[in-house]
């Protein structure tokens, strides 16, 4: 009976137990309710403020009946969220606009920006093309518009008819557009395409007479001169010769060179090969013995310190100085406190002194260089004027790598791209590896794998890539690299992606092996599609440009646009004195470089 008892009790106790704790528990919560004071009703939150506030303004209204003008106001507060924070971020605040506080036709053209950033080419241009102009400056704002989208399409000949419309548009010295604009744009493009556009164009048309100025000075000063002379209606229209060429034709040349370059010890080669360079050129530049510059050199080397070389010089009687050829040198001479001739020196510094080199807006020194930062910019100009927004960089985990990734990102950038994923290639992992991983088909891989052991049997499917990645930005210092990373794009499922590489992937004396890396887009500085490339024929090209740059030196002080059409480039200047490079666009076919 106790036994009995005993379970009854505890079985009880089983049933009770939860219906106690609930019972207590509610009792608890109603004395604490009884005890309590009501609480205070919740302040009402301050909504949520954006980190970009649009510029005040009421809302608009249509006034007879049509869409008030462009405001290029609210246009400028989006580009430059799209430009910090990407198109999606700058979309999500320009959907947040309460309606009516912009106009229809302001918000059109704003996503057909955003559609442009994204990639979408042929919506933002269908979007863009139905924007009408009703006035002089929503006319210019969207012609404006196609004109720096056809040249980041790599269009440059048609952004300068557009440029024309604009100039021949607005009131004299009213708006951006000068003839230098025209200009610049028309030395970007190249010969080939000049000569083709010459061809199908009216020769009485002031659009004749651009083009044929353009290919003029691509030919030199003589041919330049005698284009004057057969247009002289330049001077009495629209059509002003740009100033950069105008202080090139007035332009006096130096009378004595001093050449400063290591000549002795182990840069001796180098020296030699950039001296012979300076020699050719200045001998093709000047072919009029009566303005032929003497040259003189000057041993760096023997001479300590380039400022010691500098001061040789003009005791010498140099009126302007090329070189030095080392970055050290450049350096020692970029943080001298004064420069009384100028100076045309053969490679970049980092010193913050060479901006003070300037005599009111005159340049008293400029530097050249074979740096291949300026090749991973106009990779990043290449892939997007194919329509190509997100990119996967692959480079090596080097100085150098991070150099190209930088200069690349910087460019990439400026046009309003954003840069999502860089594989660095290293020692402590394998290249396939390394890829995989940045295209994610390891974690493809191992879901598959997993499948499979849940089911234990082999699944019929094979591993995917991310679909976001639209091409792969090749930054290899080698052509060996270059060949031992295209195999495995392909190998993990990114073979038909558009890759582009520098011109360190190009051997021209191995057209077999090259055929593993048909289809890279790369760049080559002109010399080196005509010849055998090593480092001695582009030391010397280097000297052949700078003897021609010499002729232009002054120019460089009045415009950004092209100055040479060199063996290393097409050159122009920067905004801290470096020549820049525009390479020439190429393809590997059967092994071979090909224009593009």
């Amino acid at each position: 009976m106790t036994s009995n008892f005993s379970a009854s009790a505890a079985h009880n106790r089983t049933f009770l137990a939860p219906l106690h704790r609930s019972t207590l528990m509610a009792v608890a919560l109603i004395l604490i309710a009884s005890c309590a004071t009501p609480p205070p009703s919740p302040s009402k939150q301050p909504e949520p403020t954006s980190a970009y506030p649009l510029p005040s303004r009421e809302k608009t209204t249509k006034a007879d009946g049509q869409e008030n003008r462009l405001d290029t106001e609210v246009v400028f507060w989006n580009q430059q969220i799209a430009r910090e924070r990407g198109w999606l971020f700058a979309l999500t605040e320009l959907e947040a606009l309460d309606a009516g506080l912009i106009s229809t036709k302001t918000d059109t053209f704003i996503r057909s920006q955003l559609l442009w950033l994204k990639g979408d080419i042929d919506e933002s241009n269908l979007l863009l093309g139905s924007i009408s102009a009703d006035t002089g400056e929503d006319l210019d704002t969207i012609l404006a518009e196609r004109q720096r989208r056809l040249w980041e399409s790599g269009q440059p000949i048609d952004a300068a008819k557009v440029a024309l419309d604009r100039l021949t548009a607005q009131e004299q010295g009213a708006g951006d557009v000068t003839s230098s604009t025209i200009f610049d744009l028309l030395s970007q493009a190249t010969e080939q395409r000049l000569a083709s556009e010459l061809r199908r164009t009216e020769p009485n048309s002031d659009w004749h007479a651009w083009l044929s100025l353009n290919r003029a000075y691509r030919q030199g000063r003589p041919a330049v001169l005698n284009w004057l002379s057969d247009n002289p209606q330049m001077r009495l229209r629209s059509l002003v010769l740009p100033s950069g060429l105008q202080t090139w034709l007035e332009s006096e040349p130096p009378s004595r060179i001093a050449v400063l370059l290591p000549l002795s010890g182990r840069l001796k080669a180098a020296g030699q090969n950039a001296l012979d360079g300076i020699v050719e050129g200045v001998f093709a530049h000047y072919r009029d013995r009566s303005l032929r510059p003497e040259l003189i050199t000057v041993d760096t080397e023997a001479a300590g310190t380039a400022m010691a070389a500098y001061v040789q010089a003009l005791e010498l009687g140099a009126d302007f100085v090329i070189g030095p050829l080392t970055k050290e040198r450049v350096a020692e001479l970029a943080s001298a406190d004064q420069l009384p001739i100028p100076v045309l020196a053969l490679n970049r510094t980092l010193a913050a002194g060479a901006l003070s080199h300037r005599a009111g807006h005159q340049w008293q020194m400029l530097s050249m260089s074979l740096a291949p930062e300026d090749e991973a910019e106009q990779l990043a100009h290449m892939a997007w004027s194919q329509g190509l927004r997100n990119p996967l960089l692959i480079a090596p985990e080097s100085a150098w790598g991070s150099r190209m990734k930088d200069a690349f990102a910087a460019s990439w950038n400026a046009l309003g791209g954003k840069l999502r994923e860089t594989a660095y290639t290293s020692p402590d992992e394998t290249d396939s590896t390394t890829i995989a991983r940045s295209l994610a088909t390891l974690g493809s891989e191992a879901r598959i794998k997993e499948v499979e052991r849940a089911f234990e049997a082999p699944v019929d499917t094979q591993a995917r890539r991310r679909e976001d990645v639209d091409s792969v930005i090749l930054l290899s210092p080698t052509a060996q690299m270059a060949r031992e990373i295209r195999p495995l794009l392909r190998f993990h499922y990114a073979g038909k992606l558009p890759v582009f590489a520098p011109s360190s992937v190009f051997q021209s004396d191995e057209g077999i092996t090259n055929r593993d890396l048909n289809g890279i887009q790369f760049v080559l500085p002109p010399s080196a599609i005509r010849t055998t490339t090593t480092d001695s024929t582009l030391l010397h090209a280097l000297g052949v440009d700078a003897a021609a740059l010499v002729d232009h030196f002054d120019q460089a002080s009045t415009t950004r646009g092209t100055l040479i059409f060199g063996e290393t480039g097409d050159l122009s200047i920067d905004s801290q004195g470096n020549v820049r490079r525009r390479l020439k666009s190429v393809v590997f076919a059967r092994g071979r470089a090909r224009s593009i």
